[in-house]
């Protein structure tokens, strides 16, 4: 008797150990097909479930577990975790410097030869996922900043889109006359406010200038530089009462509520504003030049890419992920969900908005060639112009700058790294 319970003890011994090695090697599969993304972008989990699905559907038998943080605290929680070793297999990383830093620090691989769908992007979006001329990312979006107006207002005030810089003071002035808050802004949040600079400095630099900006030729602190920031600071009259405390959700509320007629965004926030608002009439344009000898011209920059972690466990896995999302159909898929601007060429939303088609014209026809703010030579070193410009905007409509001060500012501050300014 003692045994056959022996035996019996020995047989269900070998079953759980049987068991166990069997859950083991499911939790190793199931691992090595598990690709972890991380981004700023909490929109994109509508994505990447339709991602997942669809290489399921041919055939990959991949997950896919995204992870989101706060926009504002992003960059600095994946640098930590890329430094510690514990980041994500794919990085959703921003164009240009975001990306370079990665790459120069070997933390994330080339994707030349892994991905062959890049081939079919133009070389100018190309330019902001490349380091040393190898390619570190797949672009997802190319990203464009204008005014956007409330149709409504405009038609009661018999305002017009205006042509020129004085054109758009005397609609503010109209509306303010009014009793109508001419523009909104988020002054809390300076990577919102250096929208404006972006947009402004299309229309009022020129690629020539900007070229020659770029080269050394010139400098932030040239007249036609503080001439921009003078025409900004001009707006401050007709900002919303406390738009310094106003944070970016705040202007784009007040806009979506029909408190403000005008502000200057991504086209990225067009559908938030109108699931706010569905009754919302939105028009655009582009910042006014300052006279009409002056072309209108849209600053459009690549948004980011997706990057592959140098120490992920489960490559074969990230790069067919990364292979889908090089793909005319992601890209599609991308435009249609959100109503942005996808960074492959040739692509038509099937149920876009008017104003994403005029985005899509505009970045198409009007954009300018040469960047001088976000995605620019300037934004590579420390400290780069993107925070320069943020605070200094800051600053200038409190009151604590003035335009010629915070040009100097800028200039002083980049000549420290910049080689071509030395």
């Amino acid at each position: 008797m003692g045994r056959k319970i022996l035996s019996i003890v020995g047989i269900i011994l070998l079953v759980i150990s049987s068991l166990a090695a069997c859950s083991g090697n499911s939790s190793s599969k199931d691992d090595e097909n598990t690709v972890t993304i991380w981004s700023w972008r909490s929109q994109d989990a509508k994505i990447w479930k339709k991602v997942e699905d669809q290489l399921n559907k041919d055939g990959k038998n991949i997950k896919i577990s995204f992870r989101t943080f706060t926009p504002t605290q992003y960059d600095a929680s994946l640098q930590t975790a890329m430094n510690g070793g514990k980041g994500p297999d794919i990085l959703t990383l921003r164009g240009g410097s975001g990306i370079a830093k990665y790459a120069t620090g070997k933390q994330i691989t080339s994707l030349d030869n892994k991905v062959p769908g890049l081939d079919n992007f133009s070389k100018g979006v190309m330019s902001q996922v490349k380091t040393d001329g190898k390619t570190y990312a797949v672009p997802f979006a190319v990203q464009t900043s204008q005014f956007f107006y409330n149709k409504d207002l405009f038609k009661k005030y018999n305002l017009q889109v205006p042509k020129t810089w004085d054109d758009l003071i005397n609609n503010m002035k109209v509306l303010k006359e009014k009793n109508v808050t001419p523009m909104g802004i988020s002054g809390r949040e300076g990577w919102a406010l250096a929208l404006i600079l972006d947009s402004v400095g299309a229309s009022q630099l020129g690629d020539p200038w900007v070229k020659d900006l770029i080269s050394g030729k010139t400098h932030f602190n040239d007249p036609k530089f503080v001439n921009v920031l003078s025409n900004i600071n001009s707006l401050k009259k007709y900002f919303q009462n406390g738009y310094s405390a106003s944070s970016y959700q705040d202007m784009e509320t007040l806009f979506s509520q029909g408190k403000v007629a005008m502000i200057v965004d991504g086209i990225w926030s067009v559908k938030t504003i109108q699931d706010q608002n569905p009754n919302l009439k939105i028009g655009s344009f582009l910042a006014p030049p300052v006279d009409t000898n002056q072309k209108a011209r849209v600053y459009a920059f690549v948004d980011g890419g997706y990057g592959l972690n140098a120490k992920s466990k489960t490559k074969k896995a990230a790069i067919d992920v990364l292979k889908y999302t090089s793909t005319k159909q992601y890209a599609q898929t991308y435009t249609d969900l959100f109503g942005e601007i996808p960074g492959y060429p040739g692509i038509a939303p099937t149920n876009g908005t008017p104003l994403l088609n005029v985005a899509m014209n505009n970045y198409k026809e009007n954009s300018i060639n040469q960047l001088f703010r976000i995605r620019s030579p300037f934004s590579y070193g420390d400290p780069a112009i993107d925070t320069l410009a943020a605070s200094g905007l800051q600053e200038l409509f409190a009151g604590k700058k003035t335009p010629q001060t915070l040009a100097d500012q800028l200039q002083k501050s980049i000549t420290k790294w910049y080689k071509p300014f030395k």
